[in-house]
């Protein structure tokens, strides 16, 4: 039953990359309870949290908070005891958390990452989680903090973006893409405060990590073009202009 779950997962997972919410939501539904029948006490959890996901694609703000929370709550109440049952918690924690955001309760998704973060810490006394194959989430106190960043920017909070930022210590089991995007949310907090200086070294940046990236993507476009639009062009703008293709 648990190798059937965690193939049932996977298909829903496929079938959201592929846009086709229902058909992921029917084989999630299937996997949940082949997760009930595993004996995993992880597998109908991290389902949920796949569902939350699919709810989100949706739109069903509510429901995916929900059931994120009562998941996290279920394993909370279990005890944290394991790095995997602590970062199934925490990415749980973490959809509540967007939901929360996207459906304009931002000061409730603060608490709640707050929440998530210091439960990060617990991760540092407790032994790393074998390979076993579940697809846990990238949880730790970098990876939480990156979200935070992502949340503050999005809901015009530059002051507290970059405060969360500065905090960042970039943990090794953080992904490229994930430090790429905390480079653009970095990049786009600077340009909302007028620190059009530290936008453009930022972006400098970017553009030496991910340069094929930034070229393709429309908010790093859109942020050179506001700047380069602006009263001030401080060194590197125009060679990002140009770059970018928005300079002659």
């Amino acid at each position: 039953s648990a190798a059937l779950g965690k193939a049932l997962q996977l298909a829903g997972h496929l079938a959201m990359r592929l846009g086709k919410t229902d058909l992921a939501l029917s084989a999630l539904e299937r996997a949940a309870t082949a997760a009930d029948d595993s004996g995993d006490p992880l597998l109908a959890p991290m389902v949920f949290g796949s569902v939350a996901w699919a709810y989100q694609r949706q739109n069903r703000l509510d429901d995916a908070e929900e059931l994120a929370v009562t998941a996290a709550d279920d394993l909370e109440r279990g005890r944290l005891d394991s790095a995997a049952r602590t970062r199934v918690w925490g990415g749980l924690l973490m959809s509540a958390a967007t939901s929360s955001a996207r459906m304009g309760n931002y000061d409730q998704a603060r608490d709640v990452m707050t929440a998530a973060e210091e439960g990060a810490a617990r991760l540092a006394t407790l032994p790393p989680p074998e390979d076993d194959g579940r697809m846990l989430s990238v949880f730790s106190r970098s990876s939480v903090r990156i979200e935070r960043v992502r949340l503050a920017v999005q809901h015009a909070r530059a002051d507290e973006a970059l405060r969360l930022a500065k905090g960042i210590r970039l943990s090794g089991d953080i992904p490229p893409s994930w430090r790429t995007w905390l480079l653009l949310d970095v990049a786009r907090a600077y340009a909302d405060v007028d620190d059009t200086e530290s936008a453009v070294r930022t972006l400098e940046t970017l553009r030496r990590v991910a340069p094929a990236w930034m070229r393709q993507h429309t908010l790093a476009v859109a942020i050179v073009t506001d700047l380069w639009a602006g009263p001030r062009r401080p060194p590197g703008l125009r060679k990002l202009a140009e770059y970018l293709g928005i300079a002659a």
